[in-house]
């Protein structure tokens, strides 16, 4: 009995590299290619450090997010609350769509003011969760946005991937610099179809170094 299992066993791992290899139809093939394009397409961040998605970028003012985002609320606004174990983060969200395409979406940010003089409020996180129409084949659209991430920065430090049958995990960070810039991205089957995940996110800015101003005994 133990032969067949172990036999088994081995058809099924090769038909799951079978099928993430095997071509896809020409209309999915199609779709998939446009919705990378779609992904990457417009303006990206400053510098050769932050990754960016679909123009949005963790570091961005908050005024550039409301820019780059159509809400579908009638309101118009993101709700927001503020963060009880940070005290200048606030948490905001909505449902909306995003360039180039009028894609829908969930948005979720954490928008944060550093303590510092002139400080404009930036977002230190970036969660878009994106259900994908039915012809993107989800596992290769992961493959593809982290190439490309990878070709965004010049300090990749990290590059962490997993794929299954519709999923797939990728983290990847950028950990020298003048910044920590990471982000993570997750396609997982919801409700009959694949749910794209991308989280973009940065560390704190270093806290300044306190300057001692009185005279030093001898």
């Amino acid at each position: 009995m133990a032969p067949l299992v172990l036999v088994a066993l081995s058809f099924a791992c090769r038909d799951q590299s079978d099928h993430d290899d095997a071509p896809l139809p020409a209309s999915d093939s199609l779709a998939t290619t446009q919705e990378v394009r779609a992904s990457l397409a417009g303006e990206v961040a400053p510098g050769a450090q932050t990754y960016t998605y679909r123009q949005l970028y963790a570091g961005m003012t908050r005024v550039a997010l409301l820019a780059r985002v159509r809400q579908s609320s009638p309101t118009g606004a993101l709700h927001c609350e503020p963060v009880a174990s940070r005290p200048l983060d606030e948490h905001c969200e909505a449902d909306v769509t995003l360039a180039p395409d009028s894609a829908p979406a969930h948005l979720d940010a954490v928008l944060t003011k550093e303590a510092r003089a002139g400080a404009t409020e930036t977002a230190r996180e970036i969660t878009v969760t994106r259900p994908l129409p039915l012809a993107v084949d989800g596992v290769r659209l992961a493959r593809a946005l982290a190439d490309a991430f990878e070709r965004q920065t010049s300090l990749l430090d990290r590059r962490d991937a997993s794929f299954g049958h519709h999923e797939a995990l990728i983290r990847m960070g950028t950990l020298n610099g003048a910044r920590q810039n990471f982000v993570e991205v997750e396609v997982k089957p919801k409700l009959g179809r694949e749910e794209l995940t991308v989280r973009l996110s940065r560390a704190p800015a270093p806290a300044a170094r306190p300057t001692d101003s009185a005279p030093r005994a001898h």
